[in-house]
């Protein structure tokens, strides 16, 4: 009798580890925990041309969609950012992402975006920061998107993966 109540200890044990483990991924909504306050610090980068200005705040609002997974946000927000972007290719894509529904075809094509959008950005920064962040695991072999602070938040995964991702380069 003894042997047993140990055995049973020892699967309950293990069932208890395993599914801990295993579930370390998941977002946990039931039941709110309280995170480690972490001082988030934001770049403020100033462009000799007030459209890419522009143009780069939309894009960082398109981005914060896409982390929020929201798809109709991301619509609104792509086309603002082809109201103002001055490049015709950024403009044609962002047009596209605007006119797309789903989220997974928008993440896509944001990965797009983001490699047309860097030499804008070189080119007219004056001052600041801009973090190139990178997930290796986006879009079957890696992904980058823009940022202003250097915590990372995921816009190819939302909050499955909300921190996957690190500072690739700083754009100065």
């Amino acid at each position: 009798m003894k042997n047993i109540k140990q055995i049973i200890s020892v699967m309950a044990l293990g069932t208890v580890l395993i599914s801990v483990v295993s579930c370390k991924n998941e977002t946990k909504k039931a039941v709110p925990q309280q995170e480690e306050e972490v001082e988030v610090v934001h770049s403020n980068p100033e462009f000799k041309d007030a459209n890419v200005e522009k143009t780069f705040q939309h894009y960082l609002s398109l981005k914060d969609a896409l982390v929020k997974t929201d798809a109709k946000e991301a619509k609104k927000d792509a086309e603002l950012m082809a109201s103002t972007a001055t490049n015709e290719d950024l403009k044609k894509l962002a047009v596209k992402i605007s006119e797309e529904n789903d989220i997974k075809i928008q993440r896509e094509q944001f990965s797009e975006l983001t490699t047309l959008l860097k030499p804008v950005l070189k080119g007219s920064l004056v001052s600041g920061e801009i973090y190139e962040q990178h997930c290796p695991m986006a879009l079957k072999g890696g992904a980058n998107w823009f940022a202003v602070e250097k915590q990372i938040n995921n816009p190819y995964y939302g909050d499955k993966m909300l921190h996957c991702g690190l500072v690739q380069e700083t754009l100065k």
